[in-house]
């Protein structure tokens, strides 16, 4: 059975909420742009971490799903619908509660496809459960708000969702360099040091904040190690674009751990801001970019065409971040509304060419992408 129909109306809702967040971004950044729905201002960060990131990770669990078990895993598709619903409901601005519970209901999907993977395959390695776990915390980032907890709670298990799931595509990619016991109890102490901390910010904002800012930085650490993209580095064409995009990521990981120690409990304003935009912006951004030529393939059924321009939007991305921080450490408004525009041109130019390499690229062969 094909999944087209599956796929491609919710990888062009997963478009939709970018660019409905993008818009949402900049209004609340202060540029003066026409207003479709006024409440997606103060609701940019759920749109965007649950309604885009949350929707375009469970659609890719679901098709890889569906690639093992057939037509026993349509089930799975559940998970992104229901988000993408969920994200519908933002941008239209018809329920902001029922919203909630949509991405409640996604992440339980999440954590059930998981379960439902690990126990009729036995994958129940150290990368399935890493991921695993960032599922549930999702859901418990959900379950906060739509307990009405206020978002810069639910914001630190909403990104530990993300930063775990690609921790644990990482390591599921670098299995082939076959890693010492030693490695992966490191990997597993960082990621027990930041999900406590991910947790304990929940009834202590500022040790919670800090713990998990510890946690950060020895992720970004066991990352430039040990990730096999530093292996890529010197290649050339696509794997070298991928593994700068990495390495670049992890930077801005350890950035956001920095802010994080330096700052504790983060409610509002620049310092909230820089320690947002590091994680969001330049980690999970940065392995977008590089993960795009993979993962996208496996939900439109072709390959991307490489491009040297494909460095472009990438160096605006990380300008962009750079004028931003700077902007927040320095209190200079003007300054930061100047780094979200540039931020969302490097969006824009990053899917133009996307579309194009797309375009241009050949339909792949039965089997996956290798590992990059």
């Amino acid at each position: 059975m094909r999944t087209s129909l599956l796929r491609f109306p919710l990888f062009a809702l997963v478009i939709l909420m970018l660019i409905s967040g993008g818009w949402a971004a900049l209004q609340r950044a202060g540029w003066a742009l026409p207003t479709f729905n006024t409440a997606l201002v103060g609701l940019h960060g759920p749109l965007m971490i649950c309604g885009v990131f949350g929707t375009l990770i469970s659609l890719e669990r679901a098709v890889a799903l569906f690639a093992a078990a057939g037509s026993r895993g349509l089930w799975a598709f559940l998970a992104p619908a229901i988000s993408g619903l969920g994200g519908l409901l933002l941008v239209t601005g018809i329920s902001v509660n029922a919203s909630k519970w949509c991405f409640v209901i996604a992440s339980i999907i999440m954590v059930a496809i998981y379960l439902y993977t690990a126990i009729t395959r036995r994958y129940w390695t150290q990368y399935a459960l890493i991921m695993g776990f960032g599922a549930v915390l999702w859901g418990v980032g959900n379950l906060l708000w739509a307990a009405n907890q206020p978002i810069y709670v639910a914001v630190h298990p909403w990104m530990a969702f993300i930063v775990l799931t690609i921790v644990g595509e990482r390591l599921e990619l670098s299995r082939v360099m076959r890693l010492t016991r030693k490695s992966t109890y490191l990997l597993s102490g960082a990621v027990v040091v930041y999900s406590l901390g991910v947790l304990i910010a929940i009834f202590s904002l500022d040790i919670g904040t800090r713990i998990a800012g510890v946690g950060m930085i020895l992720l970004s650490l066991w990352l430039f190690r040990f990730d096999i993209a530093g292996k890529r580095l010197r290649s050339s064409g696509l794997t070298q674009y991928i593994a700068l995009c990495l390495f670049t990521g992890y930077i801005w990981l350890g950035v956001g751990g920095l802010i994080s120690i330096l700052n504790g409990a983060m409610y509002a304003g620049y310092q909230y801001d820089a320690f947002i935009h590091s994680i969001v912006a330049g980690f999970i951004l940065s392995m977008v970019f590089g993960h795009a030529p993979m993962i996208v393939p496996a939900l439109t059924g072709r390959h991307i065409a490489f491009s040297p321009f494909m460095y472009v939007p990438l160096a605006i991305l990380h300008f962009s971040l750079i004028l931003r921080l700077i902007s927040d450490f320095s209190g200079a408004f003007d300054g930061r509304m100047t780094a979200s525009a540039i931020n969302a041109i490097s969006i824009i130019l990053f899917l133009i060419i996307m579309a194009y390499g797309l375009m241009k690229g050949a339909v792949p062969r039965q089997k996956s992408l290798g590992a990059q």
